[in-house]
């Protein structure tokens, strides 16, 4: 039996396509974000999308409490294998349902009430909601020391820190700001080996995957956790993953009790995304680190001031622009945004502006820019921040460039136009 769509429904579904119909034409440079296949998407069109699937109590049992879930379990698994090999995990856990899920979870688990956790302030580049989970979770937070200079960990000033204070239970690495590395074998040898280091990987998890950025569970870290939509290029999710069987078990029960429905469509778009991982993930870590290191050189060759330039600008997705020396952060996001440029206007660790731009290349990169599209991209931002052109004149530049790497062919466009006019809105295609 057929039902009419309700009219407020239409409306709200209007409303997010003209929203996407926005999006579409533009190039999104915000580092959090990343592509989701049509192949991935389909998934929340199944049933996946509305039931519920726990496996039974023994491995590959049929779980009678929830009858009829054993393929969706059986996604599962395969994701979770598949991710293991990928990040050199033996345990990975699938329930977290975002980054902050996963945080949560392993702040959680791997530190007891009242004991001391160091992590990164928000000033270097530190997760706004660590600093405040934790505390609600009774740990006692406190800073990890960073060399201003290098953006990175300042491992005398932790060891002096720890000769003369409590020792850390837990060291929790959550920079969702960052551009090198962590000195992790470094890390391990002044925190000493009781204490658990966990590794953030919600902006790298696509890298380290692709293997263009530190192993971390390879290099010292216990443990590592994070999204998987930055430069993963999964759907919005969270997964955690360590080697150690102990640790595996404190963390699934922990993700059990703070996660009761970790959404199998998303499961399943993960699977997707970590096959297509398999297929393109080297390729694309290495070019996503080259794009941004181009895109950082070209922008210097202009004029403008690029975070890092002694070390290489970066070894990863993310570029910081200090722009007020050009224009107000804030402004140059609006600028660049009415020429169809998306990029983030926010504070940046040490640099004295009280905002800058936080780029990020990997969402370009995975629909295929390279050399050519990072010089235009250059010459884009010139013109509109520098030079002062027209942004309207230049958006045609833009759509251009999103034209040239538009994803799946437009097969995407054609579902979802088949989609809307199912439910009233539009035609078909």
């Amino acid at each position: 039996m057929n039902h009419r769509t309700a009219s407020d429904a239409l409306a709200a579904l209007q409303q997010a396509a003209t929203h996407h119909a926005s999006a579409r034409r533009r190039l999104h440079l915000v580092p959090s974000e990343n592509r989701l296949s049509l192949a991935a998407r389909t998934a929340h069109l199944m049933e996946a999308a509305v039931r519920y699937a726990f496996p039974g109590p023994k491995d590959g049992s049929e779980n009678w409490a929830w009858p009829g879930r054993q393929d969706l379990v059986a996604v599962e698994r395969t994701a979770a294998v598949r991710l293991g090999a990928q990040l050199g995990a033996e345990f990975v856990n699938l329930k977290p349902v975002s980054g902050v899920s996963a945080l949560t979870v392993a702040l959680s688990a791997l530190a007891r009430p009242w004991s001391v956790a160091f992590n990164l302030a928000e000033r270097d580049g530190g997760h706004g909601s660590t600093r405040f989970i934790g505390t609600r979770l009774g740990l006692q937070m406190k800073d990890l020391p960073v060399d201003p200079t290098t953006c990175t960990l300042d491992l005398d000033a932790l060891a002096h820190r720890l000769g003369s204070g409590p020792r850390p239970e837990l060291v929790y690495l959550d920079a969702f700001m960052c551009l090198f590395p962590v000195d992790l074998r470094g890390l391990r040898e002044v925190v000493g080996p009781e204490a658990v280091i966990h590794y953030d990987a919600s902006h790298t998890l696509g890298l380290i995957a692709g293997g263009a950025w530190q192993n971390p569970l390879a290099e010292g870290a216990d443990s590592l956790g994070g999204s998987t939509h930055k430069t993963y290029p999964g759907p919005h999710k969270g997964l955690l993953a360590t080697n150690d069987a102990g640790l595996a078990a404190r963390l699934d029960e922990h993700a059990s009790h703070f996660v009761s429905h970790h959404h199998p469509a998303d499961v399943v778009a993960l699977a997707v995304a970590a096959a297509e991982m398999d297929e393109r993930g080297p390729a694309y870590a290495k070019a996503t680190v080259a794009n941004a290191r181009r895109l950082g050189a070209a922008l210097t060759e202009r004029g403008f001031t690029v975070c890092g330039e002694k070390d290489g600008f970066t070894d990863c997705h993310q570029l910081w622009l200090d722009i007020t020396p050009l224009i107000d952060a804030e402004q140059a996001s609006r600028r660049l945004f009415e020429a169809g440029i998306v990029v983030n206007a926010i504070p940046l660790p040490h640099i004295t502006a009280s905002a800058g731009l936080r780029l990020g290349v990997q969402e370009v990169t995975w629909a295929g820019m390279r050399e050519n599209g990072i010089d235009e991209l250059a010459a884009i931002f010139t013109a509109v921040l520098r030079d002062g052109a027209d942004p309207a004149t230049v958006a045609a530049r833009t759509e251009a460039l999103v034209e040239a790497h538009r994803p799946d062919g437009g097969a995407d466009e054609q579902v979802l136009r088949v989609a809307l006019a199912a439910v009233g809105i539009g035609g078909g295609a």
